[in-house]
């Protein structure tokens, strides 16, 4: 009898290794086929090339998010490709600011050493290849605009530790990169970090609504330089958000969000403080010695 039970636990025991593997194979696929689209949708602003290189950053940005996440024991998912949006993991809710700070600095910490090697290697070179150039400076670019300190964008992962208070300065950045992109699409931007205030969240279904019609009014007067198919990207994605801002307005009752997380030590604040800044501080003087040798029309 014993022989047999074995062998029924041991084919139990395989179905469940093959569902394991197939989960983790349709993981990859999952990354694999929502980078190639992506790199598909931005060849046609960016060129293949380019674009194949520009969506390797995304993924090098994103692993460093899934090395820090393992690191501190969580699951991690595999990177799946939004195009016109980026990449996201999807991650369990953290146990204290702390290890949000530690995750949420993985991604641009790694993106910004990968940015880093790429402009060394541009350097050392016999041949300076300009896409090299490029792709170093959008990758660090691409890095510091994620630590803009407010939520959902790394930044505010990562600050979230020091006060909210903190968001202040990454709404203030973003305001100012509006005036100078000049672009409607921004106001994407503004209805994604809503979830980030706490307001009742039939406001914040009213402040996003107002944004998107905003959003959509400027992109028909022909404000911006975006093709007419990115705009309605753009709108499409911000009224999704804007939907489900909605439906958190119906499910909630209109009760306030409260934070869960208790206050840090006045050490994890600063330590996280500082190691923010530097990284920051590291980014801008990358990207200001890479623009003394950017083309005249891009700089």
């Amino acid at each position: 009898m014993l022989p047999f039970v074995l062998l029924a636990k041991s084919g139990k025991l395989i179905k469940m290794f093959k569902m394991v593997k197939l989960l983790k194979f349709s993981k990859i696929l999952i990354t694999f086929f929502s980078m190639t689209l992506s790199v598909f949708v931005y060849a046609f602003m960016m060129g293949p090339w380019f674009s194949v290189g520009f969506v390797l950053m995304l993924f090098i940005h994103e692993m460093g998010h899934v090395a820090a996440m393992r690191l501190k024991g969580y699951p991690a998912s595999a990177p799946v490709f939004i195009p016109m949006l980026g990449a996201v993991i999807f991650a369990p809710k953290f146990k204290n600011s702390d290890e949000e700070a530690y995750i949420g600095y993985g991604g641009p910490f790694v993106g910004g050493i990968a940015a880093l090697a790429l402009f060394a290697l541009w350097a050392i070179l016999p041949v300076q290849y300009p896409l090299l150039l490029m792709l170093s400076y959008s990758a660090a670019f691409l890095n510091l605009f994620n630590l803009l300190p407010i939520r959902p964008l790394d930044g505010g992962r990562v600050t979230h530790i020091v006060g909210g208070w903190f968001k202040w300065f990454g709404v203030a950045g973003l305001v100012w990169l509006a005036v100078v992109i000049k672009e409607p699409m921004m106001l994407l931007i503004f209805i994604l970090i809503l979830g980030d205030f706490n307001i009742k969240p039939k406001y914040r279904f009213y402040l996003g609504f107002i944004s998107l019609i905003t959003m959509a009014t400027l992109m028909v007067l022909g404000y911006g330089k975006q093709a007419s198919w990115i705009d309605i990207t753009d709108t499409c994605i911000a009224a999704l958000l804007v939907y489900f801002y909605y439906r958190g307005m119906k499910k909630t009752g209109l009760v306030e969000e409260k934070e869960t997380n208790e206050p840090a030590t006045l050490v994890l604040r600063l330590k996280w403080l500082g190691l923010y800044l530097l990284l920051v501080a590291g980014l801008i003087l990358l990207m200001s010695i890479q623009a003394q040798y950017l083309p005249q029309q891009v700089r």
